[in-house]
């Protein structure tokens, strides 16, 4: 996964106002972790053809301690972002970049406090090489 389908996803994520960090999602000097919050990682897939195209499930855990419908608020502000069937599309230099919602699972944790969700996005990938 490119540096550029990185950014896609970071800067959507700052557009819809939702904190969000790559693997690791640390408060600044010393503040308290915000009470909503995602964290991104992913798996690369491997090619099915020999067109060029690069995949990857791009998977994003979402953390709260508020309510269990602010996470599905912020679901819906990533559907909406990355539309499952047009997703978001990037041409950047030398390559374009979709993004697509794909799906979401709520995450039962022993914490009573803590909700969690995991969005997963679609990333494609195709390079134009000179």
């Amino acid at each position: 996964m490119s540096i550029e389908a990185l950014s896609i996803i970071n800067d959507a994520m700052e557009e819809m106002g939702l904190n969000y960090a790559f693997m690791e999602y640390r408060a600044k000097d010393y503040e308290p972790l915000p009470e909503m919050y995602f964290v991104g990682e992913y798996q690369e897939l491997e090619p099915d053809s020999e067109d060029g195209e690069e995949s990857a499930i791009f998977i994003l855990t979402g953390f709260s301690r508020g309510k269990w419908i602010q996470l599905e608020e912020a679901k819906e502000k990533i559907k909406k972002c990355f539309p499952q069937t047009e997703g978001k599309t990037v041409v950047a230099e030398g390559s374009v970049i979709a993004v697509f919602y794909a799906n979401s699972l709520p995450i039962l944790v022993e914490n009573d406090e803590l909700k969690e969700i995991q969005i997963n996005l679609t990333v494609k990938e195709w390079k134009v090489e000179k």
